[in-house]
């Protein structure tokens, strides 16, 4: 039986749409749960997905590495491999500093200190395909709001 078999209840497909006031309860109550210690969440195993691999050193002078800030699970066995430095008021996420950036990244040169060990999320995300981040990739044309979730610059 296929998912579209099975009633609505029962639907365990990924990208069932809701309303964006549910998923931001829903994250807010998530995130409640973790600061109380009573759940964590992390991210999937190796799915078998191919990294994304293009040449992004041309757009960082415009989106200045956002990918960077954006906040992710990382899966338990990247945790226990030390490499990745996490959130421990957020397990199995990847940790920020003050600025909203991750720990590992250069600042001054927009490149991965670990990246030979980065995590399967960031190896597998691709920018060019998320309209929060280019309106149109092929004009260079970046989202004026992606770097609206960072901290004020002070």
């Amino acid at each position: 039986m296929d998912n579209s078999e099975k009633p609505a209840d029962q639907n365990t497909d990924d990208d069932v749409e809701m309303p964006e006031e549910q998923r931001a309860y829903i994250k807010k109550m998530i995130k409640r749960l973790m600061e109380l210690g009573i759940g964590a969440v992390y991210g999937d195993e190796d799915t078998g997905e191919e990294p994304v691999v293009f040449d992004c050193a041309e757009r960082l002078p415009i989106c200045k590495a956002v990918c960077c800030s954006f906040i992710f699970a990382i899966t338990k066995e990247e945790v226990q491999q030390g490499h990745i430095q996490w959130n421990p008021k957020l397990p199995y996420f990847i940790k920020r500093d003050e600025d909203g950036f991750c720990p590992h990244l250069n600042r001054e040169t927009c490149s991965c200190s670990i990246w030979d060990n980065r995590g399967q999320r960031a190896r597998k995300y691709d920018c060019r395909k998320d309209p929060n981040v280019w309106l149109d990739w092929d004009k260079s044309i970046i989202n004026p709001h992606v770097f609206d979730h960072l901290p004020p610059k002070g």
